[in-house]
């Protein structure tokens, strides 16, 4: 091989990698900065759930006050049977859930697998529970819309509605 061969190689080993390589750089780039805002917007979201339970557990302690996001008198509050105490707990553990829920839901990686099964166990065995399929239509209505419909989902399918319509 002579030394104009070897150059015209190297010249041209030099265009494919530039030709390949700026496209795949910017792929990259895009990438990172979308996980990036994606990590900023979780954050954004846990930080303002994690004050929101803050605020439900102020309403729990002071039930007086009535600054729940139902009102004591509220008919949809008598319609459920439960207490507004109740109401509250199960706001607050819905919260939990839902943040579960968009924190796991859809990550490849083996543990986030393993601790989205654990949530979405929790989820079922609530959905399980007649109280709180009687709160399930006052209070969650205001979570995310694909965490409503999951949970609307587990709640028809849940063995405690199967056991109420026999």
């Amino acid at each position: 091989m002579t030394f104009t061969e070897l150059k015209d190689y190297l010249e041209a080993a030099f265009y494919a990698t530039t030709i390949i390589g700026i496209p795949v750089s910017i792929f990259v780039f895009l990438s990172e900065k979308r996980k990036e805002r994606l990590a900023r917007e979780m954050e954004t979201y846990l930080q303002a759930n994690e004050k929101y339970i803050q605020y439900l557990a102020l309403c729990l302690d002071h039930p007086n006050l009535d600054c729940f996001d139902l009102a004591i008198s509220d008919k949809l509050v008598h319609s459920t049977g439960l207490s507004i105490q109740k109401l509250t707990l199960f706001t607050i553990l819905i919260s939990m859930m839902e943040a579960g829920f968009l924190l796991y839901r859809r990550h490849k990686t083996a543990i986030r697998r393993t601790q989205w099964q654990g949530w979405y166990d929790y989820m079922v065995m609530w959905a399980d529970r007649l109280d709180f399929r009687q709160a399930w239509p006052v209070i969650g209505p205001q979570f995310d819309s694909e965490f409503y419909t999951l949970m609307t989902r587990l709640i028809s399918e849940s063995k405690g509605q199967a056991a109420k319509e026999v």
